[in-house]
Formats: C-alpha cells, structure tokens, sequence
C-alpha cells in the first residue's frame, strides 16, 4: 500500500465530523499550513498535507510507505503485548484451562500482523483489536488485561496517545528505563507511528458511524 492509496482509503474517507475532529489533532503539532485559514482547510487539501507529511518522512527515514505502516504495525504489538497474559499450558493429564479474551483477540491480531502486504481492511481490523486491547490495559491502570469491551465506544484517544507516550523502552539503563517513542524528530518512524494511530482512530470510529 502506498501513500496514495492509504490516504484516498482513510482521510478522504472520513465524514465531516471525524475529519474536524483529526484536524483538530494534527494541524499545529504535526503539520502545518502557513498560507490558509484553518477553517478554510477542505478535505483535498488536508489530504494533501497529510501525504506530504508522508513524503517527507520518507525522505528524511529512507523508509518507503509501506515499511512506514509496517513499523506502526509493529510499534502497537510492542506496546500492548506486554498487557496480554501468557497463553496457559496444560500440565501432564490435566485439561487446559480456556484462554482468556484477550488472548484470542490478540492472536488474531499476531496473524494479521504476519501477513504481507497489509491490505487497508486489516491495518483497520488490527489497529481495533490492538487499540481495544490497550484501552483495556488503561482502565485496569495498566496491568495484565483478561477482558475488555470491543466496542468503538470504549475507545479514548486522549488517554492511549496519553499512555504511548509513557511507555517505557523494556531495555533497562543506569539513569533508569527511557521513554519507548521517541517525538523530538517530526518527520522519523516514532512520531509516524502517532499520526498514523489517529488516523487508524477516526477511521474506525468512521466507520462505526457507517455501521460497518
């Protein structure tokens, strides 16, 4: 998938509302528009912006589009597995116990996760699950997660970006653990990893709307 195609699937796509509503969220922290009016910003333009802002990153990482996505891909498993329990194991003549919900759910996003070439319905099938699953993370204040609402509903972007961004790095320093994201560079894999969570965020609550 490429920028192109990406953006023309999910910001184009949006409806009046959760298009404010991811503007509200980039313009100013993460793009910029030094000769229009916000409120005259219109969905090709920020559409527009929204692929530059790409572009650039590719330009100033190395990295193509598609590797771009598959790092976000990658970044949402680093942070929510480390909430998901341990599949249990079955000891000698005893029967399993079932696995948790989240187990399940989470799995089924490992499979996604594998898949080459990522087509846009699973990056959204995948960004639900993984958000959902560390949604129910947050509410339990950041513990192991059992079970958790699937619903769009139950989703607050406020407090997972808020929660992102503390995450800590699993490797351990002298002065202590270091942040997981890194968001001092604009155009670089960390801070796209961010954009693209909103966009994923309003494009699934889009679709919510749509009933899909």
């Amino acid at each position: 998938m490429d920028i192109k195609e990406f953006i023309g699937g999910t910001v184009k796509e949006l409806d009046e509302h959760n298009l404010e509503l991811l503007k509200d969220r980039l313009v100013g922290e993460y793009l910029s528009f030094v000769f229009v009016d916000e409120k005259k910003i219109t969905q090709d333009v920020f559409s527009e912006k929204v692929a530059d802002y790409f572009e650039k990153t590719e330009l100033k990482t190395g990295d193509a589009f598609a590797k771009l996505l598959a790092k976000y891909v990658a970044n949402l498993d680093d942070v929510v597995k480390r909430y998901i329990p341990k599949e249990p194991l079955a000891k000698k003549g005893e029967l399993v116990h079932l696995m948790s919900r989240s187990i399940k759910y989470y799995k089924h996003a490992v499979e996604i996760k594998g898949s080459r070439n990522l087509t846009l319905k699973q990056v959204a099938d995948y960004s639900r699950i993984m958000l959902s699953l560390y949604m129910g993370a947050i509410k339990v204040g950041m513990k192991e997660v059992q079970d958790y609402e699937f619903s769009t509903e139950e989703l607050d972007l406020d407090k997972i970006i808020s929660a992102m961004k503390a995450e800590k790095a699993a490797i351990q320093f002298p002065i202590g653990k270091i942040t997981l994201f890194n968001l001092e560079e604009l155009y670089c894999t960390d801070t796209a990893t961010f954009v693209l969570t909103m966009i994923m965020f309003y494009y699934i609550k889009n679709k919510e709307v749509e009933g899909e």
